[in-house]
């Protein structure tokens, strides 16, 4: 059995656990939380599907380690699962949030098949960490090319006057004295 993902998740639980309390146990300004990655999420769920957990058991205690007020959306949707509540039942509250619906919105999407069907929802974990991975490098890549051209272009129209002026200039003038 490979203990890596279980290490890594565990080591990321113990971080924002650390991230959750300052030195004297209090939890932090809510100004200070901010809300988690999504992939972040997923990948913490999956490993506590993988070693056994149930949708709501792994929902209820991943969201416990997350702070504020994503991390209690999280914590209401799984007692609602697991007092018996239907899905879209239990997920409407915490989709119809203004700062973190659309965050919800995924993660719902991407577990639902597993809970309608009682399939495992490794696969469709995977692949939504996968589809927010592409989406964040190709925003990235996106950006990337905009500060590029921003940042050529007043230097190449700054560049180019002070080359013609020390470069071009000077060997046209000598050519042009020489042939005289």
């Amino acid at each position: 059995m490979d203990l890596k993902p279980l290490i890594a998740a565990l080591s990321i639980m113990l971080a924002l656990l650390l991230m959750e309390f300052d030195g004297f146990g209090e939890r932090l300004a809510d100004e200070q939380v901010s809300t988690p990655p999504l992939s972040l999420v997923l990948a913490l769920l999956g490993v506590a599907v993988r070693q056994g957990a149930s949708l709501p058991r792994a929902l209820g205690v991943i969201g416990g380690l997350l702070p504020g007020p994503y991390g209690l959306r999280m914590v209401q949707v799984a007692h609602l699962l697991e007092r018996g509540n239907g899905w879209d039942l239990s997920w409407s509250g915490a989709i119809g949030d203004s700062d973190y619906g659309q965050s919800i919105q995924v993660l719902a999407d991407c577990l639902e098949p597993s809970w309608r069907l009682g399939s495992s929802p490794l696969t469709r974990i995977e692949t939504t960490i996968r589809q927010l991975d592409h989406h964040a490098r190709s925003a990235l890549a996106q950006t990337t090319a905009t500060i590029t051209v921003r940042l050529l272009v007043p230097t190449g129209l700054c560049i180019l006057p002070a080359f013609v002026l020390i470069g071009v200039i000077p060997c046209i003038a000598a050519f042009a004295g020489g042939m005289y």
